[in-house]
């Protein structure tokens, strides 16, 4: 504007009296940029502080209303941006009407803190009264939306409802449709074509003979696999079969599921390792149709088990093929501690020394606890402290 009047200015006024109001010009335009710059500073100032603020009030509340670390907190408020209270409060007022808890919230909101920006009447709410329409009771829909902490964020017409309403259909039991959706967690419903997989991939299955009862233990256990695309679901089932596990068998889905997660590359390299490890092809294709998890394993996990069980507890290489179901338990947690039980007993003469380690092993936590431990508490009364890890080493026993 002020460029402007001085040009208007110049064409009234003589020549020489024009250079000099050329020189005010040129001053009106560093002046008008020098105020255009100011502004635009302000305004990116005020954005800033906008942004510090916004990003201080979303860390106070998560901290202050659901139950959310400071830590977690700084790093959620990068996510999202909260404003005010308004809708937040909302939000968590419904999901408390449903029994959520302070943890089940924080839980949620560590994985989605965006879920504090639905709107709880129109997007919210129709989904947790269809969970409870269902057959969810008050106490399993805080952990099941814990559990599959993006189920809300799905459609419910568009998503939730088919894929449920497909595993009804499947299964033929809502209950056991209700197990499928609580444990598959949230990715079933990334599948935007899943609803129209499942039907030929379950047919596939069928056609070789898998069992009713084994396709209720696939879409329990894993029901993701069934609504993938159908070429990759027939190429899955091809590679099943090669290892040599008939599909009439439990253990078909098992090891379905397992070599879903494997590419052939992969398979051949795993086989590779085993043959390493003391096993032949043969020993280590029986292994797996008895424990198809042992070959997602790693291979750390595989090394350290297997020398604890060949070097410390004595064991031949064909016995852990034998049951290698052994090899899914956790060395620290229940291998060693168990082990420690049995040789304090052993060196007491109150078990036989031929006993079948496996077994002890794969017994499970009440039936050793009961017939390992308390059975023998008069006669080793540190047992239980011993075998709860209270006494952290082994004390010396004489025989």
């Amino acid at each position: 504007m002020l460029t402007f009047l001085i040009a208007r200015l110049s064409s009234s006024f003589p020549c020489g009296t024009r250079t000099q109001l050329g020189f005010l010009r040129l001053y009106a335009y560093h002046i008008s940029y020098s105020f255009s710059s100011v502004v635009k500073s302000s305004e990116s100032n005020h954005s800033e502080q906008n942004r510090v603020e916004s990003e201080s009030f979303t860390v106070s509340y998560l901290v202050n209303s659901c139950a959310v670390s400071a830590r977690d907190a700084e790093r959620l408020s990068k996510r999202v941006k909260l404003k005010d209270p308004d809708n937040p409060d909302s939000v968590l007022k419904l999901l408390r009407s449903y029994g959520f808890s302070g943890t089940h919230i924080s839980k949620v909101l560590k994985h989605d803190p965006r879920l504090l920006l639905a709107k709880p009447e129109s997007n919210l709410l129709p989904k947790l009264r269809f969970l409870q329409s269902i057959g969810f009771s008050a106490s399993e829909i805080p952990e099941l939306v814990s559990y599959n902490y993006r189920l809300l964020n799905f459609s419910l017409k568009k998503r939730i409802i088919p894929h449920y309403e497909a595993l009804k259909s499947v299964l033929g039991d809502p209950v056991k449709a209700r197990r499928c959706l609580k444990n598959s967690r949230w990715s079933i419903f990334s599948y935007s074509y899943g609803v129209t997989n499942i039907f030929p991939n379950i047919k596939v299955l069928r056609d070789e003979g898998v069992p009713q009862s084994s396709v209720c233990t696939l879409l329990c256990r894993n029901a993701n696999l069934a609504f993938i695309d159908q070429s990759k679901f027939v190429e899955n089932v091809k590679f099943a079969k090669e290892t040599g596990i008939e599909p009439s068998k439990v253990t078909f889905v098992h090891a379905l599921i397992t070599v879903t997660h494997l590419s052939k590359s992969t398979w051949e390299w795993k086989l590779d390792f085993f043959e390493r490890c003391g096993w032949s092809r043969d020993v280590t294709l029986s292994a797996f149709s008895k424990f198809p998890t042992i070959m997602l394993l790693s291979e750390k996990k595989i090394t350290n088990t297997m020398n604890f069980f060949v070097d410390e507890m004595g064991l031949r290489l064909e016995d852990t093929a034998g049951c290698p179901t052994i090899f899914g338990y956790s060395l620290k947690r229940r291998i060693i501690p168990r082990w420690s039980v049995f040789q304090i007993l052993k060196m007491k003469g109150l078990v036989k020394a031929n006993m079948s380690i496996p077994f002890m092993i794969i017994m499970s936590e009440e039936k050793f606890v009961e017939n390992f431990v308390m059975k023998f508490q008069e006669n080793v009364p540190q047992l239980l402290n011993l075998y709860r890890g209270e006494l952290g080493s082994l004390p010396e026993v004489q025989a």
